[in-house]
């Protein structure tokens, strides 16, 4: 399997612009853009928790874009008040699947590793600069850009990579199990809008968002919105406080921009449910 991305396409309009303004400066960039290029992106998603105001046209454009089915999502916002009345808050903390890297020993992300249909075939990317890097397909992997996909023509339905992620990211495709080609096996989760982004068209959902608090892009891209984000709010050297569930150690490649301490109120309300849940189980 062949496959190809660019999601850069004005690199070339602003390399031209500036090859007439500042020569030297040009061809620093020009060299900078062509290491970028040779080698897979690094793609990632910010959502900007100061611009969310929790309508859901990301949800419902996931669903538009997938046909995503009942009791399953993609995207998904969830919401959690603070104080009471008349001092209250109510915080808007949109998820998706994070396309985690995996932790520092083996780079591979809990799903995957969990997945007993991986690794299967072998496949090959091919960067914008016609280099091919080698990797393994499987019911649940990873691609070199970054990107956890899924083949459920691979999927035997054993659920494990649902229970291996952190993030309450993946679901079962009902529609594969309750339709006319009824099956045991599918699952369906956020993938970045894989077919739209292999084209240079953003995710549906960045697409569509009103607030514009949805970003992506390519991190290795220093011209890209994302990458300048990264640069500005530290990102990854502040995981604590620009990720969800930090301590899960899966290194997520969604990250937040979250004056107002969002994620931390967020897991600790993943913690109190946890615990709820667990004394209701004794019980």
């Amino acid at each position: 399997m062949h496959e190809q991305l660019s999601i850069s396409r004005r690199q070339v309009l602003k390399g031209a612009g500036a090859a007439a303004l500042t020569g030297a400066v040009s061809l620093v960039s020009a060299g900078k853009a062509n290491a970028a290029r040779s080698k897979a992106p690094r793609l990632a998603f910010v959502v900007d928790l100061r611009r969310c105001y929790g309508c859901r046209t990301c949800t419902v454009a996931c669903k538009a874009e997938f046909d995503v089915p009942l009791g399953a999502f993609r995207a998904a916002v969830y919401e959690e008040v603070a104080g009471s009345f008349p001092n209250s808050n109510k915080f808007f903390l949109p998820r998706l699947c994070n396309h985690c890297e995996g932790n520092k020993e083996d780079k591979v992300p809990p799903c995957v590793k969990e997945c007993p249909e991986y690794p299967k075939d072998r496949r090959e990317f091919v960067t914008v600069e016609g280099k091919k890097i080698r990797y393994r397909g499987g019911a649940t992997f990873k691609r070199p850009d970054g990107l956890i996909l899924f083949d459920n023509k691979l999927c035997t339905g054993c659920g494990k990579c649902i229970e291996a992620c952190p993030y309450g990211a993946r679901n079962f495709d009902k529609a594969l199990i309750s339709g006319k080609d009824s099956t045991k096996n599918g699952i369906t989760k956020c993938d970045f809008c894989k077919h739209r982004v292999e084209k240079g068209v953003a995710p549906s959902c960045v697409n569509m968002c009103p607030g514009r608090a949805r970003i992506f892009g390519d991190l290795n891209d220093p011209h890209s919105q994302i990458a300048k984000l990264a640069k500005e709010f530290e990102f990854e050297t502040h995981r604590k406080e620009t990720t969800l569930l930090p301590d899960e150690n899966t290194v997520p490649m969604c990250f937040y921009i979250d004056p107002q301490g969002t994620l931390a109120k967020m897991a600790a309300a993943k913690k109190k449910f946890e615990k709820n849940d667990a004394i209701v189980d004794v019980i």
